[in-house]
């Protein structure tokens, strides 16, 4: 009965806590490559993976919230990566609207407002980060909006 109870709890906090398992990885190293170049340990040289908040981003209609994009680099990934946001819910603009990540940096700042008549309820926004080269990534932006 133990093993039973812990097994609902483990399985619960997966599901409350979640995982950006829906994240691809990208750049020069990513594309191409052989299926069995990747370590089994960290990430494969030349290419980058985003991370966005685990848990929904919440707001209320007229309200806006900063948002850390960040991005993990493997070994010689130095380029800049540029963000693209898909699938916004009506009302809901994201500032800057194509930020990039510098080859320096760690993250991006961006702030989600809703306006005033924003969609209500949950909505995932679909995050690309493009490299000066090399393929893609792709995270997922959760976000809930809402009434006021």
């Amino acid at each position: 009965m133990k093993r039973l109870v812990a097994g609902f709890v483990a399985v619960g906090l997966v599901a409350l806590i979640g995982c950006n398992g829906s994240s691809t990885p990208g750049g020069p190293g990513a594309s191409g490559s052989a299926p069995n170049t990747k370590p089994l340990i960290g990430q494969a040289d030349d290419t980058f993976t985003l991370s966005t908040p685990t848990l929904s981003t919440s707001l209320k209609q007229g309200e806006s919230k900063n948002v850390n994009i960040s991005i993990k680099r493997g070994k010689n990934m130095d380029e800049d990566v540029s963000l693209k946001f898909e699938g916004l819910p009506k009302g809901v603009t994201v500032e800057p609207a194509s930020p990039t990540i510098k080859h320096g940096d760690k993250e991006a700042q961006i702030s989600v407002k809703a306006a005033d008549d924003a969609a209500l309820g949950d909505h995932t926004i679909k995050v690309t980060g493009h490299p000066t080269k090399g393929t893609d990534a792709m995270s997922e932006l959760k976000i809930t909006v809402n009434k006021k």
